[in-house]
Order: C-alpha cells, then sequence, then structure tokens
C-alpha cells in the first residue's frame, strides 16, 4: 500500500510539472524564440490551456504542494532489499526530473520576461 501511495504521488508531480511546462512556460519561450505562430495554433487546438494559464498560480502552487508531498513520501520509505533500492532508486530518479522541470517553467514563467524587459533596457 505504501508503495502505491508513493508510486501515484510522484507520477502526479511528474504530470503536473509537465502541464505547467505546457501552459505557462512553453508559450513563453517558443513566442521568446519566434515561434509566435505555433503558439497560435496549440492555443486553437488545444483552448483549454488558455483558461489554465490565467490560473497559474493555482496550477504551480499545487504542483509545488504535491512536489513536497512526494518528496515526503519518498524520504519516508527505506530499502530493505534489492528490488526496493532499485525502485526507490527509480523514484528518485523521476522526482528530481520533475522537479527540474517544476523549477524551469516556475522560471519561464515569472522570471523570463522582467529579465527580457531589463536587458532591453540595458
Amino acid at each position: 500500500m505504501e508503495r502505491i501511495k508513493t508510486n501515484g504521488s510522484i507520477a502526479g508531480s511528474v504530470g503536473l510539472a509537465l502541464l505547467g511546462t505546457t501552459c505557462c512556460a512553453l508559450p513563453i519561450v517558443l513566442v521568446a524564440l519566434g515561434m509566435g505562430s505555433a503558439v497560435a495554433s496549440m492555443v486553437s487546438a488545444v483552448p483549454w490551456l488558455a483558461t489554465l494559464s490565467e490560473y497559474k498560480y493555482l496550477t504551480f502552487g499545487f504542483t509545488a504542494i504535491v512536489l513536497a508531498y512526494s518528496w515526503y513520501r519518498v524520504h519516508q520509505v527505506s530499502s530493505c532489499d534489492m528490488e526496493n533500492a532499485k525502485r526507490l532508486k527509480m523514484q528518485r530518479l523521476l522526482l528530481w526530473g520533475s522537479t527540474g522541470i517544476f523549477l524551469l517553467a516556475m522560471f519561464a514563467a515569472y522570471a523570463l520576461l522582467p529579465i527580457a524587459l531589463w536587458l532591453e533596457k540595458i
């Protein structure tokens, strides 16, 4: 039962980190790279992304809560045998990856525009 809870929390953190990237960070990066038409076609194909980006504070907040819970769950588990050690290593690797994706998405969504505006003034 504990393994299911830990696996579920990690799957949720990976999914939410990717969702935060898709709704908020990916359009900003694409526009910055001059691919605004790709963003327009993405929003027309998947219109709920525009609605989700209006609530990016909630999206990133909920993702941070799920990530924190996942880190808590992973650190509660101890590896007793070889099978658990391999599973725990994979879970930690996935958790580090989703945390990195989350941090990059947060940077792109909140810091990229102010930095670009500041560099434009220089």
